[in-house]
């Protein structure tokens, strides 16, 4: 039975020795053109075949940088700067997870988002040592960035000082992630307004909620 050159496992590139360094603008060419054959294509549409083609670089040099697809793709959403996650500090801890809530709508409700997200999960299954390069590298961050923005609201007594932080952000992104990805429904105009209220109305300081005062 022949392996598909897609399907193959490539072997991790041999330690380069003394000579020509790596030319990083072939790094951005190869990125760039994964990113845009995944907007275009989704996850099932991408080949290192095509990728190659599109960046003007030969299967070789992608091979020598990222041992798979599945590897490639991690990289390049973790270099993407629309895939960002923003870092509001507006003084409000309302305003600051609906500018958050909002971006991650956007994502969500990207026409590629499903496609890639679907593929890539079930690449990463497979192998726990790049799942694993993709939680620390693209996910944690992000997930950070969300607790420092909760952590500001602690301070400010917006928020109660014994909240889990890591359920906090469970419940943001899970009704998203859910309604969009999986189901593959459309997410509502107000969807990011209505995950922080829920958040809020659960979490925010009891002091502000016995007094009748609206969430912040």
């Amino acid at each position: 039975m022949t392996t598909s050159p897609e399907t193959a496992e490539p072997q991790d590139p041999v330690p380069r020795g003394p000579g020509r360094p790596r030319d990083a603008r072939h790094d951005e060419a190869i990125l760039a053109a994964t990113l845009e054959i995944l907007k275009e294509q989704g996850y099932g549409g991408l080949t290192i075949e095509r990728v190659a083609t599109t960046a003007g670089v030969g299967r070789p040099t992608i091979y020598r940088r990222w041992r798979s697809k599945a590897a490639l793709v991690v990289a390049a959403l973790v270099q993407s700067s629309r895939l960002a996650m923003p870092e509001p500090d507006t003084g409000s801890l309302r305003d600051d997870l609906i500018a958050v809530q909002r971006h991650q709508v956007e994502l969500m409700t990207g026409a590629d988002t499903r496609r890639v997200t679907a593929g890539l999960i079930a690449d990463l299954a497979t192998d726990p040592e790049l799942a694993e390069i993709y939680v620390t590298r693209y996910l944690a961050p992000r997930r950070e960035t969300v607790w420092t923005v909760l952590e500001r609201g602690v301070e400010r007594g917006e928020l109660d000082r014994d909240v889990d932080f890591a359920f906090v952000y469970d419940l943001l992104v899970g009704p998203l992630f859910m309604r969009a990805v999986v189901w593959g429904q459309p997410l509502a105009p107000d969807a990011a307004e209505r995950t922080t209220d829920v958040v809020l109305a659960a979490f925010a300081t009891t002091r502000r909620k016995c007094r009748g005062e609206p969430s912040p």
